[in-house]
């Protein structure tokens, strides 16, 4: 069946155009997902499988050209896990441009710590298919604004220097926030309930000091206000990530704050959005074992507040997930995991009696 849909896809270059890339592949993931717990329904998820084509060739002046095509089975509709990615790419000297990429340069360079707990943490969204009722997220959960959220983006890498790397990105507008949005006209002109023109940038280091393997990072978002509101605050997002390496340890922390991004200049109540993720993994081999703690706040804002329909404008809203996880790699690409997370919600309101589940998720993998 692989070599069927290498054929095909050869196939389609070859019928298209003269070029043809020189090197074409197919790949993916399978997986079943299992989950159950106290305060929340469980059952069997098959989302999260994907389907990965591209090809790439060389120039006659040397630049490499690629493509890729990733179609997912995501959790909600992909919009905090990331839409289907359509991108090509060019290498040259001035280092890789990717043009429909779904991650920004934040994205790109953070260390995802939230993702380091076997069976992805929060950051996989495998949790979230069995509860997926937090407070204090703005889009998404214990990232920075806009993480992962469209395919509507270019960004650049330019080569490393002295361990050095830095990237940039542009989106024109957060409105489209999937792949298949046909809204292409000028920024405002579609749902205009996101912030509009954004450029992000990003830098990070890596190296080793003492004996203890370091990588770190730090990012920044900035672009205009949500067409929908009057005086709308500018997207302001500034994040940080640092992971630690020695032996079979790893440890990592991750934080970011959004600032009053989703609130109005004349909000007598001001909005905020901040949190932070902590991790810490020991590897034996084919065993991961894996602990974290993630927390996230966040205050509506008049407009925000009124917008919702909620009635808190000044609450502190937040959601803090400890979790444990096992992963076993049981070889030839067959992976398989455990995860525990404990949720600790609160909306604001005392007289709220919150839902705080504990959430037992189990799965198996296969990439090819």
């Amino acid at each position: 069946m692989k070599k069927i849909i290498i054929g095909a896809f050869a196939l389609a270059f070859a019928f298209f155009g003269s070029a043809q890339a020189q090197d074409v592949k197919v790949g993916g993931l399978f997986q079943q997902i299992i989950g159950f717990g106290d305060d929340t329904t469980g059952g069997i998820s098959h989302q999260f499988d994907r389907l990965v084509l591209s090809a790439s060739t060389t120039t006659d002046n040397g630049w490499e050209v690629g493509g890729n095509w990733n179609q997912r089975s995501e959790y909600d509709s992909g919009a905090s896990a990331g839409p289907a990615e359509l991108k090509m790419y060019v290498t040259n000297q001035f280092g890789t441009f990717n043009i429909g990429n779904t991650t920004d340069a934040v994205t790109n360079t953070m260390q995802r710590v939230a993702a380091m707990v076997p069976g992805g943490g929060n950051d996989s969204g495998y949790n979230y298919l069995f509860y997926g009722s937090t407070e204090g997220d703005r889009g998404v959960r214990f990232a920075e604004a806009y993480y992962a959220y469209n395919g509507h983006r270019v960004v650049w890498a330019p080569p490393a220097f002295q361990s050095v790397q830095f990237r940039g990105s542009y989106t024109p507008s957060q409105d489209n926030s999937d792949i298949t949005s046909a809204g292409r006209g000028t920024n405002g002109n579609t749902a205009a309930s996101n912030h509009q023109e954004t450029v992000e940038a990003a830098v990070s280091w890596s190296g080793d000091l003492e004996g203890f393997a370091v990588s770190a990072a730090l990012g920044s978002k900035n672009g205009n206000g949500l067409a929908s509101w009057k005086d709308g605050n500018d997207l302001n997002v500034i994040t940080g990530s640092i992971k630690v390496s020695q032996g079979a340890w790893t440890v990592g922390y991750h934080v970011y704050d959004n600032g009053d991004s989703y609130g109005q200049s004349t909000d007598s109540s001001k909005a905020s959005s901040s949190g932070w993720n902590t991790a810490a993994t020991y590897d034996m081999g084919n065993i991961t074992l894996g602990v974290g703690y993630s927390y996230m706040e966040a205050v509506n804002g008049t407009t925000y507040n009124t917008t919702l329909g909620a009635d808190g404008a000044s609450h502190v809203r937040a959601t803090d997930i400890f979790q444990v996880g096992l992963g076993y790699a049981l070889g030839g690409g067959v992976t398989t995991y455990i995860q525990y997370s404990d949720y600790d919600i609160d909306d604001g309101e005392a007289a709220t009696t919150e839902v705080s589940p504990q959430v037992v998720v189990m799965g198996i993998s296969m990439g090819f």
